[in-house]
């Protein structure tokens, strides 16, 4: 059990990581002309062929039943494609730190989604370790306006990426096989993108060379690897104990952005950090969760009727 934990941490921590890059590798790319909603089109799309080629040559089977391809297409474009929408239109009217900080507390909804719907208990100690990381982000707000506007989005960002975690804990998503729901995700996320774009025609679809290689590399980054990982964390762990450990991400991204944009870290950022990791490490050092039950994290379905007709049949007991 304590090995599966450590797993689940191991996963998640170096999914934030990699979510934690890529805001400054955005920087770079929109200096090289490219734009939010272009590099979240982009990032999507450009995973595609290589998500069919790593299954065509594991011959992992595309056809997924109808019932779990529309959970796939629901939790992605709600819980991942509306979120960025919602995060990148509040930087609009509130400052960029403070969107992000007030992002970073869907930590906070997915521990009541599961309270309120799931009837989880959160228990002390790990609320200790949520109040800790939660406070640390307060402590990487920045000032730029203010907007109720602004604030709606940021804070509804929020929400609807806890419907993301919880959706993917809930719904049997996480033990599928991680390259099916990349791949419906990442379609999903492109189609809806372009749906976007009819409208407000803000994505650029002529980059330069040096653009769309920086935005391959990102695409690889998150909808590849990050998003896979995260999945892979959830076999492990709780979808709050998940999204505690996502607050690494604000942590990670402070740093790249230190050493690759020359931004300054404040005192108040050090304090936030230090704040962070010991609700992190806090989370590390608390015994399993008392839920005990069989799952597949082999990268089959769990229903057995739909892992008979996807060919998945490999089974494996953990215990969180």
């Amino acid at each position: 059990m304590k090995n599966a934990k450590a797993k689940g941490i191991l996963f998640t921590a170096l999914s934030a990581l990699l979510f934690g890059v890529t805001p400054a590798l955005a920087a770079l790319s929109y200096r090289m002309g490219s734009t939010p909603e272009t590099l979240t089109f982009y990032r999507n799309l450009l995973v595609l062929p290589v998500l069919a080629v790593i299954m065509g040559l594991r011959r992992i089977p595309f056809r997924v039943p109808w019932r779990i391809l529309g959970t796939i297409v629901l939790v992605g474009v709600l819980g991942r494609g509306i979120t960025t929408l919602m995060l990148y239109s509040s930087y609009t009217y509130i400052g960029v730190g403070t969107a992000t900080t007030l992002h970073f507390l869907f930590p906070v909804f997915v521990a009541l989604i599961c309270r309120v719907f799931y009837r989880e208990r959160i228990g002390g100690a790990r609320l200790a370790a949520l109040v800790l990381a939660c406070g640390g982000i307060v402590f990487f707000l920045e000032g730029g306006g203010h907007s109720l506007t602004g604030f709606f989005l940021a804070v509804a960002s929020g929400l609807t990426y806890a419907f993301y975690i919880v959706g993917m804990d809930k719904k049997g998503l996480k033990s599928l096989n991680t390259n099916v729901v990349s791949f419906y995700m990442a379609a999903a996320m492109a189609g809806a993108m372009l749906l976007y774009n009819l409208p407000t025609g803000k994505i650029v679809f002529a980059l330069p060379p040096a653009a769309l290689g920086l935005t391959f590399v990102i695409a690889l980054g998150t909808s590849l690897f990050a998003v896979a990982l995260l999945q892979m964390g959830l076999r492990y762990l709780d979808a709050t104990t998940a999204a505690i450990l996502s607050l690494l991400e604000p942590l990670f991204g402070s740093l790249c952005g230190i050493l690759w944009l020359g931004e300054a870290f404040t005192a108040a950022k050090i304090v936030g950090s230090v704040l962070i990791l010991a609700g992190v490490t806090l989370l590390a050092i608390l015994p399993g969760s008392p839920r005990k039950r069989e799952e597949n994290v082999s990268g089959g379905l769990t229903d057995q009727r739909d892992r008979s007709r996807i060919g998945e049949k490999k089974t494996v007991e953990r215990e969180e």
